[in-house]
């Protein structure tokens, strides 16, 4: 008698595949992409049953387009603080900003405001 593996298919894992697909990427290459490490990927499709971490919703929402929140609920990853969506360098960002005394944090609020304007302007400082 043999023991066939049963294929576990989520949501997440179905989704995972058919964007490789799409892409023409490998789960090394998906992963690679996205700022994991080079197994991610393939462990959430060969255990499905897994969660991922918010952090790695977050990164392949940003590698692929998709919204994060469809991401965390393709991934079961219901009811998450909207805190733990952001990036973890956003989450540095508000951290250290809160720490700042008042007049530094209206300077750093300018400077903001001037990176943000010089983006926009395509990299043209006005003076």
């Amino acid at each position: 008698m043999s023991k066939k593996k049963q294929i576990i298919t989520t949501p997440l894992t179905a989704w995972l595949l058919e964007y490789m697909d799409e892409h023409d990427l490998t789960p090394t290459g998906l992963s690679l992409q996205a700022g994991l490490s080079a197994g991610s990927i393939r462990s959430l499709i060969k255990f499905p049953e897994r969660k991922p971490k918010v952090e790695t919703c977050l990164r392949l929402s940003d590698i692929t387009g998709k919204p994060a929140e469809e991401i965390l609920q393709m991934a079961g990853l219901h009811g998450v603080p909207e805190i733990a969506m952001m990036s973890p360098e956003r989450i540095e960002i508000l951290q250290r900003f809160q720490r700042l005394p008042g007049r530094l944090k209206l300077l750093l609020l300018k400077v903001a405001k001037d990176l943000d304007e010089y983006a926009q302007e395509g990299g043209a400082v006005q003076g």
